[in-house]
């Protein structure tokens, strides 16, 4: 008697979908913390703008001694006016910032909402500007003069 060997030559359909499924199942993992990531680096990058805008405010404070007049929570309008415009921080619109100063011109607050937050450090970050505990709000960071 005469024997054929069969030689094998690709994959069983079986064999394809248990790989379809495996790399499925990653991808739909990796795509949450993909999405995630996105969030936190623009978070990053709002926290990484408030410390260069509160850097010009103490630039500015240490050439007229007060910081900029505002007294209302507005999104940067006082800032652009006066420290925007004469070289401090040219760059400041489109933050989306908070700035906030107290009424004799000698402290500021500084404050800018985020999308996923920055962990515990977004509410250490009131606490350290003087909100109490109970008063804290998720997923904004302030920044103060101290």
């Amino acid at each position: 008697m005469k024997t054929i060997n069969k030689k094998k030559f690709g994959f069983t359909l079986v064999e394809l979908l248990v790989v379809i499924s495996i790399i499925g199942v990653l991808s739909a993992i990796l795509m949450v913390n993909f999405v995630g990531t996105r969030e936190r680096s623009r978070d990053t990058q709002r926290i990484q703008d408030l410390n260069s805008l509160r850097n010009a405010l103490r630039l500015y404070y240490n050439d007229f001694q007060y910081y900029p007049p505002c007294t209302l929570a507005t999104s940067g309008s006082c800032l652009t006016s006066s420290i925007g415009t004469s070289g401090y921080a040219p760059g400041i619109s489109g933050i989306g910032y908070t700035y906030i100063t107290n009424a004799n011109g000698v402290g500021f607050t500084l404050s800018v909402g985020l999308e996923v937050g920055a962990g515990d450090e977004d509410v250490n970050s009131q606490l350290r500007c003087g909100v109490s505990v109970g008063n804290t709000k998720p997923n904004l960071y302030m920044l103060c003069d101290n």
